[in-house]
Parts: structure tokens; C-alpha cells; sequence
């Protein structure tokens, strides 16, 4: 792989609502929270752990952050500034704080997918058509990918996409 992408509606909240929480109570900051607390944590550790200074983005765009991925990577193989391309998409446990905020299913995941270029799978935005999913949009596109859907479409918060493949 040439790049990585890492996409995260939320990205270290927890640790967030957890300096959050140890300010309002005025006890002292961890270190390390503070330090993990950014969204672009988990890229930074996949170039320590692989002891690799592979180039890394980390793209944060709501309920749409692994469509905006999806976009990313495709730009960056169009342009040909990387062969194989690494997303990941992830999202932490959310903080019983703000789960009432939010309508998808609130549970740890992530999702990795090595894409490199080709015209055997097609992504493209249309007119909202379907109801909307408690399923964050990576693992919506999972469910329809295994299961051998060759046309789907995943829901966005202000238009859906249709997937398309024909390999």
C-alpha cells in the first residue's frame, strides 16, 4: 500500500469527554489523553507500530466521513499518486453523554478496505431514496458487498450513494 486514509465520524471522543469530564471536576490532565485525543490518532499509530512514514490522511466529515474517504482514495488513484490505497474507517464507543445526539448504532467498529484503481466498482451520488440505516455507512456497505448485491445504494444525511459493480 502507498497511502493510507482514515475515516471517523467521531474520532477519540471518548478520551475527549474524558479530559472534558477531569476539567470540569478540576483534577489534573493525562498526558496521554490529551495527546491521543486528536482525531488523527490512529493514523499516527499505524506509522509508529509499522515503523513506516507511509503518507496518512484522517478525514472527519460526519455521517458521511467513509463516502468522503471513498471520494479521497479515488482521487488520489485517478491522479496516480499511489497504487493501492489503505481506508479505514472507525469509530470508538460514544459516551453515554451523547448518545441520545445520535441516530446510528453507537457500537465500536472498523472497517479496513485496500482499494487500487479500476472501473469494476462505481460510487455516485444520487437524490436521497432510501430509508435511513442505524448502520454507520462503511458497514452498511459491507452488509450489501458480502451480500453479492451488484447494484445498492447506502444512505448519506443529504443524498444517498449508489454503488455499482460488475466484476
Amino acid at each position: 500500500m502507498d497511502m493510507a486514509i482514515f475515516t471517523s465520524r467521531h474520532g477519540e471522543l471518548e478520551r475527549t469527554h474524558k479530559i472534558l469530564q477531569h476539567l470540569n471536576q478540576q483534577q489534573p490532565l493525562s498526558p496521554t489523553d490529551f495527546a491521543m485525543s486528536v482525531h488523527n490518532t490512529a493514523a499516527g499509530w499505524l506509522t509508529i507500530i509499522a515503523k513506516n512514514t507511509l503518507p496518512t490522511t484522517s478525514l472527519a466529515a460526519g455521517e458521511d466521513s467513509f463516502q468522503q474517504g471513498i471520494l479521497e482514495a479515488q482521487g488520489i488513484l485517478a491522479s496516480g499518486a499511489a497504487e493501492r490505497v489503505l481506508l479505514v474507517d472507525f469509530d470508538g464507543a460514544l459516551p453515554e453523554d451523547y448518545q441520545p445526539f445520535v441516530t446510528l448504532t453507537a457500537r465500536p467498529y472498523a472497517l479496513a478496505l485496500l482499494l487500487a484503481a479500476g472501473e469494476s466498482l462505481q460510487c455516485v451520488p444520487v437524490a436521497r431514496q432510501a430509508a435511513a440505516e442505524s448502520l454507520p455507512q462503511s458497514l452498511s456497505f459491507l452488509r450489501h458487498w458480502l451480500s453479492g448485491q451488484t447494484e445498492f445504494i447506502v444512505p448519506g444525511p443529504r443524498h444517498d450513494w449508489r454503488w455499482t459493480y460488475d466484476g
